[in-house]
Protein backbone atom coordinates (compact mmCIF):
# COMPACT_ATOMS: atom_id res chain seq x y z
CA UNK A 1 0.00 0.00 0.00
CA UNK A 2 1.15 3.37 -1.03
CA UNK A 3 1.17 6.49 1.30
CA UNK A 4 -0.68 9.81 0.73
CA UNK A 5 1.60 12.55 0.09
CA UNK A 6 0.20 13.85 3.54
CA UNK A 7 1.58 11.19 5.61
CA UNK A 8 4.69 10.05 4.00
CA UNK A 9 7.28 10.30 6.91
CA UNK A 10 11.16 9.91 6.55
CA UNK A 11 13.19 6.93 8.27
CA UNK A 12 12.84 8.95 11.94
CA UNK A 13 8.89 8.81 11.39
CA UNK A 14 8.27 12.50 11.13
CA UNK A 15 6.51 14.26 8.44
CA UNK A 16 8.74 15.58 5.47
CA UNK A 17 8.50 18.17 4.75
CA UNK A 18 7.36 18.73 8.12
CA UNK A 19 3.64 20.12 9.25
CA UNK A 20 2.79 23.89 8.27
CA UNK A 21 6.06 23.97 6.07
CA UNK A 22 5.34 26.23 2.75
CA UNK A 23 6.78 23.18 1.39
CA UNK A 24 3.35 21.70 1.83
CA UNK A 25 0.16 21.92 -0.04
CA UNK A 26 -1.49 24.38 2.73
CA UNK A 27 -5.50 23.95 3.68
CA UNK A 28 -7.18 26.82 3.42
CA UNK A 29 -9.77 27.82 6.31
CA UNK A 30 -12.65 26.99 3.84
CA UNK A 31 -11.16 23.90 3.30
CA UNK A 32 -9.91 24.09 -0.15
CA UNK A 33 -6.06 23.42 -0.54
CA UNK A 34 -3.91 25.84 -2.00
CA UNK A 35 -0.76 24.42 -3.67
CA UNK A 36 2.73 25.80 -4.14
CA UNK A 37 3.45 27.69 -7.42
CA UNK A 38 5.99 25.59 -9.45
CA UNK A 39 7.98 27.37 -11.98
CA UNK A 40 9.43 26.04 -14.54
CA UNK A 41 13.33 26.64 -15.49
CA UNK A 42 14.76 27.47 -18.44
CA UNK A 43 16.89 24.23 -19.89
CA UNK A 44 20.22 23.38 -18.45
CA UNK A 45 19.40 25.58 -15.63
CA UNK A 46 18.29 22.17 -13.33
CA UNK A 47 19.82 21.62 -9.60
CA UNK A 48 22.48 19.08 -11.39
CA UNK A 49 23.06 21.65 -14.04
CA UNK A 50 23.85 24.10 -10.92
CA UNK A 51 26.19 21.42 -9.36
CA UNK A 52 28.10 20.98 -12.44
CA UNK A 53 28.90 24.52 -13.09
CA UNK A 54 29.61 25.10 -9.25
CA UNK A 55 32.00 22.31 -9.73
CA UNK A 56 33.72 23.47 -12.98
CA UNK A 57 33.58 27.23 -13.09
CA UNK A 58 36.22 29.31 -10.88
CA UNK A 59 35.85 30.95 -7.70
CA UNK A 60 36.72 34.41 -9.77
CA UNK A 61 33.85 33.76 -11.68
CA UNK A 62 31.40 32.60 -9.25
CA UNK A 63 32.11 35.62 -7.12
CA UNK A 64 32.15 38.29 -9.77
CA UNK A 65 35.80 39.07 -10.39
CA UNK A 66 38.10 38.22 -13.63
CA UNK A 67 39.63 34.91 -13.39
CA UNK A 68 43.20 37.25 -13.62
CA UNK A 69 42.64 38.50 -9.80
CA UNK A 70 44.67 36.65 -7.24
CA UNK A 71 42.83 34.55 -5.15
CA UNK A 72 40.99 36.80 -3.16
CA UNK A 73 40.75 37.39 0.50
CA UNK A 74 36.79 37.20 2.23
CA UNK A 75 35.90 40.85 3.05
CA UNK A 76 33.68 42.28 5.65
CA UNK A 77 30.23 43.74 4.24
CA UNK A 78 28.82 46.32 5.78
CA UNK A 79 24.46 46.70 5.64
CA UNK A 80 24.73 49.37 3.24
CA UNK A 81 27.84 47.64 1.06
CA UNK A 82 25.56 44.65 0.95
CA UNK A 83 22.18 47.16 -0.20
CA UNK A 84 24.16 48.10 -2.92
CA UNK A 85 23.72 44.91 -4.82
CA UNK A 86 19.74 44.65 -4.92
CA UNK A 87 19.67 44.01 -8.83
CA UNK A 88 19.26 41.17 -11.26
CA UNK A 89 22.59 41.64 -12.62
CA UNK A 90 23.95 42.37 -9.57
CA UNK A 91 22.49 40.61 -7.00
CA UNK A 92 24.10 39.90 -3.28
CA UNK A 93 22.68 38.54 -0.39
CA UNK A 94 23.44 37.00 3.22
CA UNK A 95 22.73 34.14 4.65
CA UNK A 96 23.88 33.23 8.23
CA UNK A 97 25.95 36.18 8.26
CA UNK A 98 27.89 34.53 5.25
CA UNK A 99 27.55 37.55 2.23
CA UNK A 100 26.94 35.48 -1.22
CA UNK A 101 27.27 36.51 -5.11
CA UNK A 102 23.66 35.07 -5.82
CA UNK A 103 23.83 36.95 -8.95
CA UNK A 104 25.08 33.60 -11.28
CA UNK A 105 22.26 31.15 -9.08
CA UNK A 106 19.15 33.33 -10.15
CA UNK A 107 17.89 31.63 -13.17
CA UNK A 108 18.84 28.13 -11.15
CA UNK A 109 16.54 28.48 -8.52
CA UNK A 110 13.80 26.55 -8.38
CA UNK A 111 11.19 29.27 -6.83
CA UNK A 112 12.14 31.70 -9.98
CA UNK A 113 14.12 34.61 -9.85
CA UNK A 114 10.92 36.58 -8.58
CA UNK A 115 11.16 34.76 -5.51
CA UNK A 116 15.10 34.86 -4.95
CA UNK A 117 14.71 38.17 -5.57
CA UNK A 118 13.19 38.91 -2.25
CA UNK A 119 16.47 38.51 -0.91
CA UNK A 120 18.67 40.97 -3.23
CA UNK A 121 20.52 43.13 -1.00
CA UNK A 122 19.55 41.94 2.08
CA UNK A 123 20.09 39.50 4.66
CA UNK A 124 17.81 36.77 3.32
CA UNK A 125 18.49 34.66 6.51
CA UNK A 126 14.70 34.35 7.68
CA UNK A 127 13.40 33.88 4.44
CA UNK A 128 15.87 31.20 2.93
CA UNK A 129 15.19 29.89 6.67
CA UNK A 130 11.34 29.64 6.03
CA UNK A 131 11.34 27.52 2.72
CA UNK A 132 15.09 25.76 3.08
CA UNK A 133 16.00 25.33 6.63
CA UNK A 134 17.32 21.51 5.16
CA UNK A 135 19.68 23.13 2.41
CA UNK A 136 23.14 23.85 3.59
CA UNK A 137 23.77 27.20 2.05
CA UNK A 138 27.20 26.90 2.51
CA UNK A 139 27.59 24.00 0.28
CA UNK A 140 25.38 24.73 -2.18
CA UNK A 141 26.90 28.07 -2.95
CA UNK A 142 30.26 27.59 -1.71
CA UNK A 143 32.12 29.51 -4.65
CA UNK A 144 29.92 32.47 -4.53
CA UNK A 145 31.05 33.10 -1.14
CA UNK A 146 32.27 37.09 -0.79
CA UNK A 147 32.91 37.75 2.82
CA UNK A 148 31.39 38.25 6.13
CA UNK A 149 28.27 40.49 7.11
CA UNK A 150 29.26 43.44 9.61
CA UNK A 151 26.43 45.34 11.26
Amino acid sequence: MMASNDSKRNTLGTLFPSAGSAQRVQSLPDGTKKARRKVELAPGHSPLDWAHLNSTASRGQMRGVPDSTPPPNYVRVTLDQLKAHKYRNDCWTSINGKVFNITPYIDFHPGGADEILKCAGRDGTSLFNKYHSWVNADRMLEKCWIGILVK
